[in-house]
């Protein structure tokens, strides 16, 4: 690897990092403009347990924004954790994944807790990264609310 490679290959994985932190800081201070923005216009999602296998599903961005601030919105306040990022950078392509946990909170409802692992992909879009498709693999949760999908 070259040189310039070594600094593109650093500044890619330094946008895809800002990309994938814009993710909980727009659920938790319900910027949803902001949440939008790290999506292309239409995705590939799935939210859920790792059994049975994950089927994805396309929803335009618009609608994807508006479904998760119905939820988000149900509660008071949210805190969503990210680790150190895992990031693979090919060309124009890159996933990226990251461990989390999320609490929701509601006063007079148990907290809503869960933790599991976000797998994000990455696309080059101009100059920056978009996310067309990703996957929230749910490994444990506790009090989640009955009436919410994911």
């Amino acid at each position: 690897m070259t040189d310039s490679q070594k600094i593109q290959w650093l500044f890619d994985r330094g946008q895809i990092a800002e990309v994938i932190h814009r993710y909980p800081v727009s659920i938790d201070s319900r910027d949803w403009k902001l949440f939008r923005s790290i999506f292309t216009d239409e995705i590939q999602v799935y939210l859920g347990r790792p059994n049975p296998a994950p089927a994805m599903r396309t929803v335009s961005a618009d609608k994807f924004t508006e479904q998760v601030t119905g939820i988000i919105s149900r509660f008071e306040v949210t805190q969503h954790f990210l680790t150190d990022y895992h990031v693979e950078v090919t060309g124009d392509n890159a996933s990226c994944v990251s461990y989390m946990q999320a609490r929701h909170f509601k006063q007079g409802q148990p907290t809503w807790d869960m933790g599991g692992y976000y797998t994000y992909y990455l696309i080059r879009a101009g100059e920056s990264w978009k996310i067309p498709k990703y996957t929230l693999t749910v490994t444990w949760e506790e009090n989640r609310p009955p009436d919410i999908r994911i």
